[in-house]
């Protein structure tokens, strides 16, 4: 055996061993992120990263997937960003009334702008929000998107119960977010995108915030999204893991909608009776 045979053999063996130890998926703790970027330095390197090919080829991956499920009525997407996606949208589907939802003021004016700049200011409509409390009525919705956001959520239950609540009654979600089980070789590369690819390209900003590697380490496993799921008011949902994402979609059923709102109505009127026996004590007292 030659020299170049030995060099070739080394270099295969390398590089199937490194194969073999990025299929494992991670087994890591979650840490928790930042909820919203208000940092306009932060806001801005995010919006040029969002611009790159590998974010376009997601997005369009993600309404391709969104065609399957949603028809016509409003497509709402939580955790806008600066709105890229919703560009996709409008292009996808051109009938359908379209709004952006976001929890940093400083992404909402930069999604308005973007909107604005492409001409699709007077169909998409953008508003100030968290998951937690969403800013729409009761039933009001026809379809609820987010991409890579859930993960950055404060209470992924109250936020899951929230999308439910502004459904309107056989309206949907789809979701999509990157997974903490991920393939160890996914994991490598949010690494070399934060600690090579940023640094060589300037993004300092990001990588202040520990972005994307905090991101991965706050997102969920699929058994985690599933327990948190069936805690909600979904009954009908599914999960489809991939390498290092997932896709969440989940229906809110017509005849749970008025399970659903007796529920509210329910609470409502045991909080209500609550204040009622609050004020009445406090009465007393003063007395």
């Amino acid at each position: 055996m030659n020299l170049i045979e030995i060099i070739t053999l080394a270099i295969g063996a390398v590089l199937l061993l490194i194969i073999v130890a990025g299929s494992f998926r991670l087994k890591i703790p979650r840490r928790v992120s930042l909820q919203g970027i208000e940092d306009p330095k932060a806001a801005e390197a995010y919006d040029r990263i969002s611009r790159m090919p590998q974010f376009e080829l997601i997005r369009r991956s993600f309404v391709k997937k969104l065609k399957k499920y949603a028809g016509e009525g409003i497509i709402t997407d939580v955790g806008c960003g600066p709105g890229y996606l919703l560009q996709v949208i409008a292009k996808e589907f051109p009938r359908n009334k379209l709004v952006g939802v976001d929890i940093s003021a400083e992404m909402v004016e930069r999604a308005r702008a973007n909107l604005r700049l492409i001409g699709y200011g007077e169909r998409v409509e953008f508003r100030q929000g968290s998951a937690e409390d969403l800013p729409f009525d009761d039933g009001t919705q026809d379809f609820v998107v987010s991409t890579l956001s859930l993960h950055h959520w404060a209470d992924p239950h109250c936020s899951f119960d929230e999308i439910y609540r502004v459904l309107k009654p056989g309206g949907q979600m789809l979701i999509l977010d990157i997974r903490r089980d991920a393939r160890r070789m996914f994991s490598w590369f949010m690494w070399f995108a934060q600690n090579v690819a940023l640094r060589l390209i300037g993004e300092s900003a990001l990588r202040r915030i520990n972005e994307p590697m905090g991101s991965l380490r706050a997102s969920y496993t699929l058994a985690e999204i599933e327990g948190i799921l069936a805690k909600t008011s979904f009954s009908d949902f599914t999960i489809e893991g991939k390498l290092g994402w997932m896709y969440i979609w989940g229906e809110k059923r017509r005849g749970e909608a008025e399970q659903f709102l007796k529920s509210q109505v329910s609470r409502y009127a045991r909080e209500i009776t609550q204040n009622k026996h609050e004020e009445r004590r406090t009465l007393k007292v003063y007395r």
